[in-house]
């Protein structure tokens, strides 16, 4: 990152557990939700532990709200710093560019960190969809051979139904008529 001044960390904000997109009020209502789950992440629960994907989401938005609070005070520092090496006094100087070249370390540090947490949020949220995926299509897949499986009921319950009406018509397999079509039907062509 070249211009500390334009970065936003502001931009660098909680992530929901699901993604939102086009409901502002939603996303307001989701952010607030998240820091609520970074603000309670530390009480203690009855229902247990939280899955480890999720323990994941709520550090890392707990540490995108330190990592913002650190940046604008580094921010601050430099501005302090700045003003002072511009006073004039020599030996204030020199410990104030000292000051500013330690915060805009600092800060090039926090940016780069701000960026990996982003991606790490981007990568478990990514991971979380495509879990969701492949749940669809399991799910999909069970459905199915339900389907099928109820279709085979249906065959072999028609199938039954045939079976009944033909012994109804002709009795019993082995007796009468029925015997004398088999033995007719088994000799075949002639």
């Amino acid at each position: 990152m070249n211009d500390i001044e334009s970065f936003v960390p502001e931009l660098y904000g909680f992530w929901p557990q699901t993604h939102a997109y086009g409901d502002p009020v939603r996303l307001e209502t989701e952010d607030a939700e998240a820091r609520a789950a970074a603000e309670a992440y530390f009480l203690e629960t009855k229902s247990g532990a939280a899955p480890p994907a999720e323990e994941l989401r709520v550090l890392l938005n707990e540490m995108t709200a330190e990592m913002r609070d650190q940046f604008s005070a580094f921010r601050e520092l430099r501005r302090a710093a700045e003003a002072a090496s511009a006073s004039g006094d020599e030996a204030a100087g020199k410990l104030a560019r000292a000051d500013l070249k330690a915060a805009t370390d600092a800060m090039s540090l926090i940016v780069r960190t701000l960026e990996k947490v982003d991606q790490l949020q981007r990568q478990i949220a990514r991971d979380r969809e495509l879990a969701a995926e492949e749940n669809d299509v399991a799910m999909g897949l069970e459905d199915a051979k339900t389907r099928f499986l109820e279709r085979i009921d249906e065959l072999a319950q028609y199938r039954a139904e045939q079976l009944a009406t033909e012994w109804k018509a002709t009795g019993p397999p082995g007796s009468g008529a029925a015997a004398a079509a088999a033995a007719v039907r088994s000799q075949g062509p002639g």
